[in-house]
């Protein structure tokens, strides 16, 4: 069977990736951007894990889940790999991949809610890649499996606020030094408006300052900053801020949210919905406070780690302008190379955790030998929640129940948090 190969294939399901799966004589094809039941023609491509992989040529007919994208750019952007598939479809899909990860881990009858719903247009934070290629500059997102920039001009899954600035972004790109590699253009909604920051290697000179100050102005930015790895601000009109259980926060430049303010919402009910009992709280990868300001707002006394430096300095500032009717303790730490040890969780009767992609092994191989009564795991990788959960569950924990959250709809990602007891806080 050649690489230019053609054939008619029906999808069975989808895979972890989104991809659809079907069977051709013997052997599993993977096909981006089908759904179960759809009948397609495709071109084999290359060896894919113990299948192939297939690109689509025509939809013969399609499947009960399709439904039309409603971006122009689907297909090549790579941001998005499920417009194809209807919302319905997507949630359901997506709390089977936090079931078949906790299988896969010998949790077989773990309660697993619905999937929480989180409305299109909402993604409040994004990074657009910028490139010159071709004697011109491009301005958008990368193509899927590729370094290749895709360029632009909306894009479905944003704020409106955030859609309604990639044009003129793009001209202001073509006004920038752009280096070899590229380079990066973040923002962030907030309640006050935009924070943006640009990833200029080059030296800020007067007339870059003043081209970044009229855009700044002409499109009413919160604030600018320029720079990489430590951001300087260029100009800020007012401060940019969110808030978490009626405290103010103001995130350093690019800072670290959750993507969408009704996942936030969604996943701070849930923890205060576990831990709101409980007298001393322990936050870990606590951010900028989505969950300490909230909790502490509850009357908690609490505690707070996270290894990035700049939103330890925020969480801490709002802290402290709660004029002390939030008790926080902010600190930094790198919780992966020094996990919280067995003595400082002594009288902690609730942890929240929410980890990177990589999860938290390290630091729930100490939870699981401690007498803390409740954790809230916070997850945005399934596999690794499930490795963390069976390390929790064989220490005495009992997992009550998981909540996948769709913080990433048209995406192969999803969020979920867990609730985990030890059998003496039961009622």
């Amino acid at each position: 069977m050649t690489v230019a190969d053609e054939f008619e294939l029906k999808i069975d399901r989808l895979g972890a990736r989104g991809d659809g799966i079907g069977e051709h004589r013997g052997q599993q094809i993977y096909v981006p951007f089908t759904s179960a039941g759809d009948l397609v023609r495709v071109r084999l491509g290359q060896k894919r894990g113990d299948g192939r992989s297939a690109a689509v040529v025509d939809v013969v007919s399609a499947g009960p889940d399709r439904v039309s994208p409603p971006c122009p750019h689907f297909g090549q952007c790579g941001g998005c790999t499920m417009q194809h598939l209807s919302p319905s479809a997507e949630q359901v899909w997506k709390r089977d991949l936090v079931i078949d990860a906790l299988k896969q881990r010998g949790f077989d009858d773990i309660s697993v809610a619905e999937t929480i719903a989180v409305p299109s247009r909402s993604r409040r934070r994004t990074t657009f890649t910028v490139v010159r290629a071709g004697g011109r500059v491009l301005f958008g997102y990368l193509e899927r499996g590729s370094h290749q920039v895709v360029p632009i001009e909306v894009c479905a899954v944003l704020d409106p606020t955030l859609d309604a600035l990639i044009k003129p972004l793009t001209v202001l790109a073509n006004t920038l030094s752009i280096p070899k590699k590229g380079l990066n253009i973040s923002l962030t909604a907030t309640s006050s408006g935009v924070d943006l920051v640009i990833g200029g290697h080059r030296e800020l000179d007067l007339d870059l300052r003043q081209r970044l100050t009229d855009f700044v102005l002409q499109h009413d930015i919160a604030r600018l900053s320029w720079g990489v790895k430590y951001p300087e601000l260029v100009i800020a009109q007012r401060a940019p801020v969110v808030e978490f259980g009626g405290v103010t926060v103001e995130p350093a430049p690019g800072g670290f949210l959750q993507a969408s303010p009704a996942a936030e919402q969604a996943l701070s009910g849930q923890v205060l919905d576990h831990l709101g009992g409980c007298k001393r709280i322990i936050d870990l990868f606590s951010g900028a406070g989505t969950f300490a300001l909230a909790l502490g707002a509850g009357g908690a006394a609490m505690t707070a780690f996270d290894g990035d430096e700049a939103a330890i300095a925020a969480l801490a500032a709002a802290a402290n302008r709660s004029a002390g009717r939030i008790n926080i303790d902010a600190t930094m730490r790198d919780l992966e190379r020094r996990p919280i040890g067995l003595h400082e969780l002594k009288s902690i009767d609730g942890v929240v955790l929410d980890p990177p992609r990589a999860g938290a092994k390290a630091q729930c191989d100490v939870l699981a030998t401690s007498d803390v009564g409740k954790i809230a795991y916070v997850s945005c990788n399934p596999a690794t929640f499930a490795r963390d959960a069976r390390t929790l569950v064989e220490g005495g924990y009992t997992l009550v129940s998981v909540s996948p959250i769709n913080q990433f709809p048209w995406s192969s990602h999803v969020e979920m948090i867990g609730r985990f007891e030890r059998e003496s806080t039961f009622k």
